[in-house]
């Protein structure tokens, strides 16, 4: 298993959840030259031979700030504590190589292992947003902070 930089074609990999057309990632995101640079910047893809098993990155907010998001595979669910690893190493990269002071995730308010998950990942919770999902659930605010 390894990680590299995420490329546009990786989204093809990632279904996007409960979408009844089964539609992959590419479909949110503009297939231009700026998205893939950003892509390629912001973002780790993990496999496992040709597999990809999930997909991490930072959504820069301003000097300091950003915002983690992940994309999981049902195999990448399977590997927990290896995943866990890589991504707790994918964070501290953030803080240790480009200056970032607060990272914040989200997570669906009624999904109790991503809670977990984000738990171990260091970040704390700070507050309840309601209707804050593309699609109106209730998303739950985390947040890891160095002093």
């Amino acid at each position: 298993m390894s990680w590299r930089h995420s490329t546009f074609e990786d989204l093809h990999r990632i279904v996007l959840p409960n979408d009844p057309t089964d539609a992959d990632l590419r479909s949110m995101l503009p297939d231009t030259e700026e998205s893939r640079n950003m892509l390629y910047a912001n973002a780790m893809t993990w496999f496992e031979e040709d597999e990809i098993l999930a997909i991490v990155g930072v959504a820069p907010m301003w000097k300091g700030v950003g915002t983690v998001w992940t994309l999981l595979t049902a195999e990448s669910k399977q590997r927990g504590v290896v995943l866990t690893r890589g991504v707790t190493r994918f964070i501290d990269m953030l803080y240790d190589t480009r200056g970032y002071w607060r990272l914040q995730a989200t997570v669906e308010h009624d999904n109790d292992t991503a809670q977990v998950w984000i738990h171990r990942l260091g970040f704390h919770y700070e507050g309840t947003m309601t209707a804050y999902g593309p699609d109106s659930k209730t998303h739950d605010l985390y947040a890891r902070v160095v002093n």
